[in-house]
């Protein structure tokens, strides 16, 4: 992972159009939100198509980007990244998915989900969004306090309490399994 002044530099390169520039920023965060789509989605294709919209919006707000001492390139992105997520479960319809039926049913006849930790991921999706949200940003992606603030637009000791209260919400959820 480049250090990042290196990829302020870079960051300067595509603000003056520089594609190839943007080119390496993708390929150094496309991963990272995409496990973050991914973690919240559970659904491949939309969260393709979502970490495509996000750097679209990126590549697109570029020029409006100011670095700050306080807050990495990478938190801007997951700024993006979180408002996009929230505007799609906005807009979405409510449906079920065939592979998520398949996989509830399959906990009662495959003890050994268990043991992979099924049961977590369908516990954590049954939190608020924000729950869901906070916990991925703190602990899947391990950012700082600071991070997930600006990210979430929250003020730091916001983000604790909100974490705090997911982690309260997850273990009331879990009870029994562990």
């Amino acid at each position: 992972m480049l250090q990042e002044r290196e990829i302020q530099n870079l960051i300067k390169q595509a603000q003056d159009g520089d594609k190839q520039a943007f080119g390496q920023i993708y390929e150094i965060y496309a991963q990272q939100i995409y496990n973050f789509l991914f973690s919240r989605l559970r659904h491949k294709e939309t969260s393709e198509d979502l970490l495509h919209t996000i750097f679209l919006k990126a590549w697109t707000n570029l020029t409006r980007y100011q670095p700050q001492r306080t807050a990495k390139f990478s938190t801007w992105l997951f700024q993006i990244a979180n408002f996009t997520l929230i505007d799609h479960w906005r807009v979405r319809k409510q449906t079920v998915e065939l592979d998520k039926v398949e996989n509830l049913a399959s906990l009662a006849e495959n003890p050994q989900l268990y043991e992979d930790y099924e049961f977590l991921w369908i516990a954590i999706s049954q939190l608020s969004l924000e729950h869901q949200t906070v916990l991925d940003l703190r602990f899947k992606q391990e950012m700082s306090v600071a991070e997930a603030a600006q990210i979430l637009d929250k003020s730091e000791v916001a983000v604790r309490v909100l974490q705090h209260r997911a982690l309260k919400a997850l273990k009331k959820k879990l009870k029994g399994k562990l």
